[in-house]
């Protein structure tokens, strides 16, 4: 559950530069010790949901937030330009992630809405 309590955080901090550093913490604990997603106790699709939940956070507009962000007009923001390093990073996990989950990959995309699949396409190489 711990895992799933720093996804939540993650997504939850405004200020740029601590949101990288968590989430380059994040990057690298999982990278240190693999197994901790599969042994949150909670199903394996819980865990890649809050991963990507986190990741989507960074997308979300400051400014407003939509009621129909995630299904309406395509209004998600890039990733800042000054963090491509840790772009890269989460592409790759989450390309890992995709690959580890094999079929339930699947099953997850399907419950995407329509903006995340694509946000998720478009920035992360993910279809």
């Amino acid at each position: 559950r711990f895992l799933l309590g720093w996804c939540d955080g993650m997504s939850k901090i405004s200020n740029p530069v601590e949101r990288r550093d968590a989430f380059t913490g994040f990057v690298r604990a999982v990278r240190v010790n693999p197994h901790s997603i599969q042994n949150t106790g909670s199903e394996m699709g819980e865990v890649i949901t809050s991963i990507l939940f986190a990741v989507v956070s960074w997308h979300i507009p400051s400014s407003e937030i939509a009621p129909n962000l995630l299904s309406g007009p395509y209004r998600f923001e890039p990733f800042p330009a000054e963090f491509s390093e840790l772009l890269a990073s989460l592409r790759q996990l989450l390309l890992d992630l995709k690959t580890s989950s094999g079929e339930g990959w699947n099953q997850i995309e399907a419950q995407m809405p329509s903006n995340v699949k694509r946000l998720m396409h478009e920035v992360y190489g993910l279809s």
